[in-house]
């Protein structure tokens, strides 16, 4: 939306408001909310009730952060902190919960009330289109620009002319005022670039109502093939017959899921299924006592009912995002700014309360690992968008594993993901993980090209730690190496350690790639590692990992 004016304090005064501009804007926001300083809801305006589940009575002396999802709370506190410097902010999605306990998604845009009255909040609010979560997506994610078909227009015809009629004004205004550009009172006609632009705002609009029927039809489609083919498998199951392909159909992967495969009432489809009896397997056989045939037997199944319970809490955390990011600061060592940061994982301790590392490690060996990072990357390019809607603009680093990048499934998905991400495309980055071996290094870094060529960095993580370090070095193509914090640690008193360091800054450097040392703690590290070329630094001296609210209030307010 652009300019209006907004002060509401002093509509006495002849001074107008959001809520008093609701027939101009309500094509593109239907719904008006009006906050006093402790988030109740003191006035509203337009379609509450079809966007907010709660009719005008119901919603007037309600918490608005009450009715946000809690995982959305941070955010809506940092848009808070935001307007007490800025007049108002451009749209921005957060997810609310409805009375019935279903979450909804609106696009806000906040204002804030010049007055007397200190802290006072307009929203006009909006549906929102895109997709905020890892449930099924509201419209087919595009792997191109927007392109508007016939009907778009015909939808913004017919919009612009009921409108202009209505209000008995020139169809150009018409455009301006529905797309909310600002300049538009008393100006006959808009300028090219504002035209254009209104013009594509309400296409875009239009475009993702006619996608999101089409997607609604594809998926009721979708649905009656499934029941179609369950009760064709169900029949071969009762006659008896070809008992495999009835095996595979009850793991028969749902046509609407985003990306993970859910299958079977316990979530583990039978490709995983196989992966977890292979791992049990292979812990079975390693097992100190496992001396006797009857030894690795009997072990085997108590094993393998472990893992299928771990792989379950594993699909639960995915699916259900039952985990948060946590950002941790990478410092330019030169002006003792922050760089970017790195997103780390923190998991719901009602799923799951071992350590994040344990977690990474035993969805790599079994094999789903590319789940995860498929989940992690889309929460957080989900982040960068938001937060870059309400003025935050920084960096962020998203690990992926070694097995990730070797998987052909993986990386469907995740190049899916970057041709959607082009506003964000500056502010996002990966660390390559040396955790897993990766056999492939030819192909390993045509993959890595790729993402690079999208416009994203790539950084090599935990360089040093394992045995094929220089040998990845040699061949993949990187913008950042990260040496492993034991080198780091032990730097101060060890001269190997230095020496080693030593090396690693002048090989990158003639390589022209810059470097990252891990786990400073002390002032003494970072001065050794600036003095040796060490662009970058992070550690607990800067700060540990820490929600996304409390790293951007810390570290760019």
């Amino acid at each position: 939306m652009g300019q209006v004016p907004l002060d509401s304090e002093n509509q006495d005064r002849g001074q107008e408001s959001l809520l008093d501009w609701l027939p101009a804007f309500e094509a593109i926001a239907p719904s008006f909310v009006e906050l006093d300083g402790q988030d109740q809801v003191v006035r509203t305006r337009g379609d509450c009730a079809n966007l907010l589940g709660r009719a005008d009575s119901d919603l007037i002396g309600t918490s608005f952060t009450g009715m946000l999802h809690e995982r959305d709370r941070p955010l809506w506190q940092l848009v808070r902190d935001r307007l007490k410097r800025a007049t108002n902010l451009p749209p921005f999605p957060i997810r609310i919960v409805l009375p019935d306990g279903k979450i909804g998604a609106v696009d806000i845009t906040a204002a804030r009330v010049n007055g007397t009255k200190k802290g006072m909040v307009q929203l006009a609010v909006a549906r929102y289109h895109g997709q905020l979560s890892l449930e099924p997506a509201k419209r087919p994610p595009s792997s191109r620009a927007r392109e508007f078909k016939k009907e778009d227009f015909t939808v913004l015809a017919e919009r612009l002319a009921q409108y202009a009629e209505k209000k008995n004004e020139n169809p150009a205004v018409t455009l301006m005022r529905l797309a909310g550009v600002s300049g538009t009172e008393g100006q006959a006609q808009p300028s090219g670039s504002e035209g254009l632009w209104a013009a594509h705002k309400l296409l875009t609009d239009a475009a993702s109502e006619q996608a999101a029927k089409l997607a609604a039809e594809t998926t009721r489609k979708g649905h009656e093939d499934r029941e179609k083919s369950e009760e064709k498998a169900a029949s071969v199951a009762q006659d008896g017959k070809e008992m495999k392909a009835a095996v595979r159909s009850a793991y028969q992967a749902s046509s609407d899921t985003n990306y993970v495969t859910v299958a079977g009432e316990d979530g583990i489809s039978e490709a995983e299924a196989v992966k977890a009896a292979v791992y049990a397997m292979k812990q079975a056989a390693n097992s100190e006592r496992a001396v006797t045939m009857k030894a690795l037997t009997g072990g085997y199944e108590r094993r393998l009912e472990k893992v299928r319970n771990q792989l379950r809490v594993f699909k639960k955390i995915v699916v259900q995002e039952k985990f948060d990011v946590a950002l941790q600061p990478i410092m330019d060592l030169k002006t003792g700014e922050v760089h970017h940061f790195e997103a780390l994982a923190r998991f719901d301790k009602d799923f799951y309360s071992g350590s994040p590392f344990e977690f990474m490690c035993f969805a790599e060996d079994v094999g789903v690992i590319h789940e995860f990072d498929l989940a992690m990357t889309l929460k957080v390019v989900s982040l960068l968008k938001r937060i870059r809607r309400i003025g935050f603009d920084t960096n962020i680093a998203v690990n992926i594993s070694g097995r990730s990048i070797q998987s052909q499934a993986f990386l469907r998905h995740f190049f899916r993901i970057l041709e959607d991400c082009a506003d964000v495309r500056a502010q996002l980055s990966f660390e390559l993980t040396e955790s897993s071996q990766i056999d492939d290094l030819e192909t390993t870094n045509r993959v890595l090209s790729r993402i690079r060529d999208f416009g994203h960095k790539v950084a090599l993580d935990d360089f040093g730690a394992g045995a094929a370090g220089l040998q990845y070095l040699r061949v993949l193509k990187v913008d950042y190496v990260k040496i492993d914090g034991i080198y780091v640690r032990k730097a101060l008193e060890d001269k190997d350690n230095r020496a080693f360091l030593r090396s690693i800054a002048q090989l990158c450097d003639g390589l022209g790639i810059q470097t990252i040392g891990e786990c400073i703690e002390v002032n003494e590290q970072e001065q050794f590692l600036s003095s040796i070329g060490i662009g970058y630094g992070q550690g607990w001296l800067y700060g540990k990992p820490m929600p996304v609210d409390e790293a951007l209030t810390t570290f760019l307010s």
